[in-house]
Formats: structure tokens, C-alpha cells, sequence
């Protein structure tokens, strides 16, 4: 697994301490190779702590885990990748054997889960959707004010919030004021992950650390208000991200 980024190499990681499991993944992502013309950086793992210890040194951009690890399980990893690493970007799919989820699965903003056996189709939607992520990913946002215009890309936003007919746009690398409308900023920023909760606050899924009933904590901290209409709504969107599409 390389720690270069920005070439179109996917970067994936298959995690399973079933030696079957694991062979059955690699043939399958050996085929998509093939079909689609597409390079894989594929490493194979059978325990979480070597995983671990080779994500501390380089990421990678869509992990395929095992739930039920023995030691350190898939969920456990998880939410290190997460918390520790803080990486709020690369893709977990888990697999499992079981057919119900707990809840603090969601935590860890999973992309999908997929039942053993794998199912080659599904599996293949997996790394298709990484790929148009990681292509979105480089999206930017463009707006001005009185300093300029500024490009902010896209996985950089952690969230808008709008008041007195302003907006700020919270980022990794700071706050930004600007004017705009709400139609305006959701024109650049469909089908990008970006959530609605409240009609002051548009937030970005991949920036998501906890999701409460009444509130969502960003990466950075900042805790965001859902709604009492948007609930329903959000909940719906939430598990739609954690599902089958982004």
C-alpha cells in the first residue's frame, strides 16, 4: 500500500481473518481490474492490528473489514481510523456474517455493509462509488468577499451556516464569511454529500464524527442542531449515506 495520493490509484485494504473470505475479495477485485480497466492497490490482511499499524503509516481510500475480528474487532478499528487518525475520508465496508447491526456501527460512518458470502456485484458498486467519491472529492467551492475569491475544496467543508443574511463556511482551515443564498450554494454542492439539518445549517457528511437525535458533532468538534422538522428527513438521508449510495 503506497502513501502517494493524486495518481487514480485505489487504494484498497481486505481485512478478514477467514483465509476464504479473504481469496474470494481478491479474485473478485482481481476481475474488476480487469473489467474495468481500473488500478487497484490491493493488500490483504488477517488480523486488525496489522492493519492498524500499516494505516498508521499510509492510508488508503476504501477498506473492506470484517466485523467479527477476534482481537481487535472491525468496529473497534473503526472508530480508531477515525478518532485516532482522524481520517473522516477513506471508505470502511464491513462484512459480517450476521444480518442486524448494531448501532454504534453508524458511528464510524460506514459506507455499506455487504452479508457473507460477498456478493461480487455489490462488492463491484463498492468500488465503483469509491472511485466517484475520490473524483468528487476534488470538487471545490468558490465564493467571494471582501478579501477575494476563494476555492475551497470540498472535502475541506466542514459545514455552511447561514445568519442575518450572511453565510459562514466552516473549514478545516478556518471560518469564512460571504454573502450568497441557500439556492445558490446547493447549485455547487448537489449530490456531494452534503446534508441539510436545520435552515441555518447545510453539513458535510464525510465530516461527521457523532450522530446524536437531536444533534451531529463535526470532525472539528463544532456541534450542529437537526431540526425538529428535519429529523425524519436527516435519519432517512444518514442511513441512505451509510447504505447503498453516498
Amino acid at each position: 500500500m503506497s502513501d502517494e495520493g493524486g495518481d487514480g490509484v485505489i487504494r484498497i485494504a481486505v481485512c478478514d481473518d477467514c483465509s476464504e473470505v479473504v481469496e474470494q475479495v481478491s479474485e473478485y477485485l482481481s476481475e474488476y481490474r480487469r473489467l474495468k480497466n481500473r488500478e487497484l492497490d490491493v493488500n490483504v490482511f488477517s488480523n486488525a492490528e496489522d492493519l492498524w499499524e500499516q494505516l498508521k503509516r499510509c492510508r488508503c481510500d476504501l477498506i473492506i473489514l470484517d466485523i467479527e475480528l477476534v482481537e481487535m474487532n472491525g468496529v473497534e478499528l473503526g472508530h480508531r481510523i477515525r478518532e485516532e487518525l482522524n481520517d473522516h475520508d477513506v471508505n470502511i465496508v464491513y462484512i459480517s456474517a450476521m444480518d442486524t447491526y448494531d448501532r454504534q456501527l453508524f458511528d464510524v460512518q460506514p459506507l455499506n455493509f455487504l452479508p457473507k458470502p460477498v456478493d461480487k456485484e455489490k462488492l463491484f458498486r463498492m468500488v465503483d462509488l469509491t472511485a466517484e467519491l475520490l473524483s468528487k472529492s476534488e470538487r471545490v467551492f468558490v465564493f467571494e468577499n471582501k478579501q477575494g475569491t476563494f476555492r475551497i475544496k470540498f472535502s475541506d467543508i466542514l459545514y455552511f451556516e447561514s445568519y442575518n443574511h450572511n453565510f459562514k463556511i466552516a473549514t478545516t482551515g478556518g471560518n469564512y464569511e460571504f454573502k450568497s443564498t441557500l439556492s445558490e450554494i446547493m447549485s455547487q454542492i448537489s449530490e456531494s454529500g452534503f446534508i441539510q439539518v436545520h435552515r441555518s445549517y447545510i453539513i458535510n457528511y464525510n465530516q461527521i464524527r457523532l450522530i446524536k437525535y437531536e444533534e451531529i458533532t463535526m470532525s472539528n468538534g463544532d456541534s450542529i442542531p437537526i431540526s425538529r422538522n428535519k429529523r425524519k428527513e436527516v435519519r432517512e438521508t444518514l442511513m441512505k449515506f451509510g447504505g447503498e449510495k453516498l
